[in-house]
């Protein structure tokens, strides 16, 4: 009987002392921290790298499009010179006419508004004031060419040679399409990383609507949009009813932006809608 208990005592120590003794537990778990700080070391270099490689294609394919754009403006350069330089090219110097009585000379303000959202003189990229996105003034150059809207009939009715014919338009796209697909395509790989909806819709704005009411341009007296705080605490945002705030209407009822090519679609006013709900509902 005794001789039983010790071996059954025995069987217990050496069970006791084998996978599951302190040490070994202490052992294993250090094991295991190990590896998981290891892991988690691994993960962020990991993705530092994808990271930079990320950062890479973005400036490469940015460059390459501006390269190919600047490269190719030279080619349709002389289309801007001929239609364009009175009011776009700040190296363009007006005749004596156009300087005289320069603060109230309309066509020295023609020349100064004109450079206000685009000058061309330098190639392309294009400026302009404020620094809206070159998609944006790339695709209202398109626009004012097919809706012929530009040079301003005012000018044409004076230089009617001026005018934009049908294989003007034509060069134009030839050029200008192809450009305007690639920074799309850049935009959608590279800027929709936020795919919120405040995000979205103050991204669809600023390609739409800050090239003339924003960074320092107030067309028609209403400007600042890049501001949001202030945008949404201003005349234009009614948070009582944001569906009939000025802001609001202008877009659903396309009268903003004036030209029917660059009017937002149902989805994109759809953004704008919610986003102004969204603000709305934090006032109220």
């Amino acid at each position: 009987m005794i001789m039983k208990y010790l071996l059954v005592s025995l069987f217990l120590l050496t069970s006791c002392g084998g996978p599951f003794s302190k040490d070994t537990t202490e052992l294993n778990f250090v094991n295991k921290s190990k590896k998981v700080i290891e892991d988690q070391q691994a993960l962020k270099i990991k993705r530092e790298a994808e990271k930079r490689l990320f950062d890479q294609q973005k400036i490469q394919m940015w460059n390459e499009i501006n390269l190919e754009a600047k490269n190719s403006f030279m080619v349709i350069k002389p289309l801007f010179d001929n239609k364009c330089m009175n009011c776009h090219d700040s190296n363009f110097k007006l005749p004596l006419y156009g300087r005289l009585f320069g603060k109230i000379n309309p066509v020295k303000k023609h020349q100064d508004d004109g450079l206000k959202v685009l000058d061309y003189s330098e190639g392309f990229p294009f400026k302009a004031l404020g620094n809206p996105p070159q998609v944006a003034l790339l695709k209202s150059i398109r626009s004012a060419f097919i809706e012929r809207t530009m040079p301003l009939k005012s000018f044409t009715s004076v230089y009617p040679k001026k005018k934009i014919n049908s294989t003007d338009e034509q060069l134009l796209l030839n050029w200008i399409d192809p450009i305007i697909k690639k920074f799309e395509v850049y935009e959608n790989k590279f800027n929709t990383v936020d795919a919120s909806i405040p995000s979205k819709a103050q991204r669809i704005l600023e390609l739409r609507c800050f090239r003339c009411h924003a960074n320092g341009n107030a067309k028609g007296g209403f400007g600042n949009m890049e501001n949001t705080t202030a945008l949404l605490k201003g005349k234009y945002f009614d948070a009582d009813n944001f569906e009939k705030s000025e802001l609001f209407q202008s877009i659903n009822s396309g009268e903003m932006p004036p030209s029917r090519l660059e009017a937002l679609s149902d989805e994109e006013i759809n953004y704008v809608r919610s986003w102004l709900e969204i603000e709305s509902k934090k006032v109220n």
